[in-house]
C-alpha cells in the first residue's frame, strides 16, 4: 500500500497513474475495469497497462 501510495504522488503522469490505478481497483473497490477507468480518465487500454 505505501508504494502504490508513493506512485500516485509521483510527479510523473506515467508513474502517478500506475499508482492512481491499483488503489482505485483493488484497494479501494471501487469497480469492475471499465469503471475505474471511466473515473480516471483514461482508456481500458491504458488502465491494463498501467495496472
Amino acid at each position: 500500500m505505501e508504494a502504490v501510495g508513493a506512485l500516485a504522488a509521483s510527479p510523473v503522469v506515467a508513474d502517478a497513474e500506475a499508482g492512481r490505478i491499483p488503489r482505485a481497483s483493488g484497494v479501494d473497490r471501487s469497480g469492475i475495469c471499465w469503471q475505474v477507468a471511466r473515473g480516471l480518465h483514461v482508456s481500458r487500454a491504458m488502465y491494463f497497462r498501467r495496472l
